[in-house]
């Protein structure tokens, strides 16, 4: 396993992509409560409608990102089988007693506890019931130029610790985990069995057999997509072909989303999955200072700033 300070090696999870029914109220949750930097307030490629809420680290640096499509009055989700089930989040060592305070004063329900790893955690729910855990993680907290007015930078949440997938059986998405996207089994527990791309965030992907689970649904507090790194364009399109090589999986055509290149991909079992690169990064079009405090559009979207302005939900302006 590669030490995330020597490299990270482009390599890991990129960002993970939750539905929401409520955008005003998922940014109070994410940002205000759990902390996360709003780093871009944009739209959705496929439905300009829908805002696409980008949050993360400071900059957000690709696995510390966590992204919402809140689609508005849309149904709650049921979980299942074949999808992204559980998203965790890295806390500083000695943080666990500060968040379970925190949970507490704001009314979420928490539980705090051992993961089937032995870290210790605090699990509990987003308000569309998106399952949620806060990880203690080794590593002390990293310095930020960035300071969230609640959350102490001795507290501050880490980036992506782990994702879970559901699954029916864990060997064929396994198997692509090792041989294209860079990860290696790290330890089993019960039916989990999980890998690891380097130890730093964003570094883990655990798999939960259930062969009898039926499938989920897609809708409110469910998990879209999970995104997967590449360092660039060319490193991507070599992943592309190790796909279609090694399994016949065919991805979309790359698509230019301004703050990476994307392309899609269906897994073994039917679970979206994405490869997007490192950059540029999404101070391409907004400062340091400004992040997320403003409408960015693709540019084949700027003509209809004003319609969309008018269908998006409002959204306070602040970058928290």
């Amino acid at each position: 396993m590669i030490h995330w300070r020597d490299a990270m090696a482009g390599r890991g999870l990129h960002h993970v992509t939750l539905i929401s029914s409520d955008a005003e109220r998922s940014w109070r949750f994410y940002a205000c409560l759990l902390g996360l930097r709003l780093v871009k307030r944009t739209v959705s490629h496929q439905d300009p409608g829908t805002f696409h809420l980008c949050l993360g680290d400071e900059t957000g640096r690709p696995g510390t990102l966590f992204t919402l499509f809140p689609w508005q009055r849309v149904q709650r989700g049921r979980r299942g089988a074949c999808e992204a089930w559980q998203t965790s989040f890295r806390i500083p060592s000695g943080s666990l007693d500060w968040w379970t305070r925190r949970l507490g004063a704001a009314n979420v329900r928490h539980q705090a506890g051992r993961t089937a790893f032995g870290e210790s955690c605090l699990t509990f729910d987003d308000p569309d019931g998106a399952m949620l855990v806060l990880v203690e993680a080794a590593l002390p907290a990293q310095p930020t130029a960035w300071h969230h007015p609640e959350v102490p930078a001795s507290y501050t949440l880490q980036g992506l610790h782990d994702l879970v997938l559901k699954v029916r059986e864990a060997d064929p998405l396994g198997e692509l985990f090792r041989d294209v996207l860079g990860f290696s089994e790290i330890g089993r527990s019960g039916k989990l069995v999980r890998f690891a791309a380097h130890d730093g965030p964003g570094g883990t992907i655990t798999l939960d057999e259930s062969s009898r689970l039926a499938r989920g649904q897609l809708g409110a507090g469910s998990i879209h997509h999970a995104a997967f790194r590449a360092r660039d364009a060319a490193d991507q399109d070599v992943l592309v072909q190790a796909l279609h090589d090694r399994y016949g999986i065919v991805a979309t055509e790359p698509k230019d989303r301004i703050y990476y290149r994307s392309v899609n991909f269906r897994s073994t079992c039917g679970i979206l999955l994405e490869i997007a690169t490192d950059g540029p990064g999404f101070e391409v079009d907004e400062s340091f200072e400004t992040l997320g405090t403003s409408l960015r559009l693709p540019p084949n979207l700027e003509a209809r700033r004003g319609e969309l302005q008018r269908l998006l939900p409002s959204l306070p302006t602040s970058g928290i």
